[in-house]
């Protein structure tokens, strides 16, 4: 987001100062007929005032460098290629960061300039993702945001930006967040142990108010432990290291248990749950995190949902993309709350989600997730009416089974 706004300030800048620029190149020109009689008029000046005006025309005699080299300086690497990803032209931040010269390397590829094989890859795939974040080719310990985008005359911008510090305060975030979750687990799990123990025992001597206390209690702890527990599945899918070699997982009988885990949390509620299953594809990836994304997905539709509500659970196949979506006839989302919605502890509504149980941190978990596997969320809501969830797989993480095949042959 903040990187965006960048974009939209550094465009106003380029409009301002061209503005700028044009009005100079203007005042510039020879004055015609019509003026004469005013430049006459003005004859009367001062000499050192003419003599200002005439040092300023001098100084700019080149609008077009003065403008290169106040964008040379700014903060970002700027560089511009034609259609042919050849280099045109690269402010200084470019050069120190890809390490190339726009004089010595004009013209030249810059698949060959960068030398390096994840930005090479970026470039190739045109922008997509949106962003790409990898160390500088000449300085490994600086980390770059890439942006690769279409620019005027079938040119391209590639635009990268320096945030190693903001990845520096994210590990220590999220190693704060891996030691306080670790180290809160025990006193949290003995609290748990002991107000279990007094709820159930019935000949204790307990009183019926203590007995209302001690409920509330340990419903407040499950909550503590939940919080807990999702906070250290965030962290850990926040650490690229622990990533797991991934399998073909069968969506069936993924999906049928998620239908039964969505019937035990629904309960009294009775909603109505149906699922669709393409069964001729597999998913390929790590079977945990799938069933934690299907599962946080789920227990939302079940949470936001009415009772006697409608929710659905679909897996499909076409165009080699695979769809994953959960549907609900819950409350629905306003327009402007589902850019916010997989951050962290967002709340909607902060009195319902206690009242649900919810951590608010099932939706960044799924962001998580999704972008693990490289994979899109999208999601459309209509307040008072529903939401759909749908989750977009890309070919490399769709695998054809061969069970119909068993099936029919043996």
């Amino acid at each position: 987001m903040i990187f965006d706004n960048y974009l939209i300030f550094l465009a106003i800048g380029i409009i301002a100062g061209g503005a700028y620029l044009l009005g100079r190149y203007q005042n510039l020109q020879p004055k015609s007929n019509s003026d004469s009689e005013n430049v006459e008029s003005s004859q009367n000046e001062s000499n050192n005032d003419y003599a200002v005006t005439t040092g300023e025309a001098r100084n700019s005699v080149d609008p077009l460098q003065d403008f290169s080299d106040n964008i040379s300086w700014l903060p970002d690497a700027i560089t511009i290629l034609d259609h042919d990803l050849n280099l045109i032209w690269g402010n200084s931040m470019a050069e120190t960061w890809f390490g190339f010269s726009t004089s010595e390397h004009a013209h030249s590829n810059i698949l060959e300039l960068t030398k390096s094989d994840d930005i090479q890859k970026f470039i190739l795939g045109k922008g997509d993702p949106e962003s790409f974040e990898c160390a500088s080719p000449k300085n490994p310990n600086l980390i770059l945001r890439l942006r690769f985008l279409p620019y005027k005359n079938r040119q391209y911008l590639l635009q990268a930006r320096d945030i190693t510090q903001i990845k520096a305060l994210e590990n220590i975030r999220r190693d704060f967040i891996a030691n306080a979750s670790h180290e809160l687990r025990t006193p949290i799990s003995i609290l748990y142990g002991y107000l279990e123990m007094m709820s159930e025992k019935k000949d204790s001597g307990i009183s019926s108010e203590w007995r209302q206390a001690i409920k509330h209690m340990l419903k407040q702890i499950i909550r503590i432990k939940q919080i807990i527990e999702d906070m250290s599945v965030l962290s850990r899918l926040e650490n690229l290291d622990t990533s797991n070699p991934p399998e073909a997982i069968d969506m069936v009988e993924l999906i049928e248990s998620a239908l039964n885990y969505a019937k035990v949390l629904s309960g009294k509620h009775s909603h109505s749950i149906s699922i669709q299953v393409n069964s001729n594809y597999d998913l390929l990836g790590n079977r945990s995190e799938i069933e934690s994304l299907l599962s946080n997905l789920v227990s939302n539709a079940i949470h936001y949902t009415p009772a006697e509500g409608k929710i659905s659970i679909k897996w499909d196949v076409k165009s080699s993309v695979g769809t994953l979506s959960i549907a609900d006839t819950g409350i629905g989302i306003e327009k402007q709350e589902i850019p916010r919605i997989t951050e962290r502890f967002y709340r909607i509504d902060s009195a319902r989600s206690l009242n649900t149980g919810g951590t608010g941190l099932g939706l960044a978990i799924v962001h998580h997730i999704v972008n693990r596997n490289n994979a899109k969320l999208r999601i459309k809501s209509i307040p008072k009416k529903g939401s759909v969830f749908s989750v977009f797989f890309p070919r490399a993480c769709i695998q054809p089974n061969n069970r119909s095949t068993e099936l029919l042959f043996g």
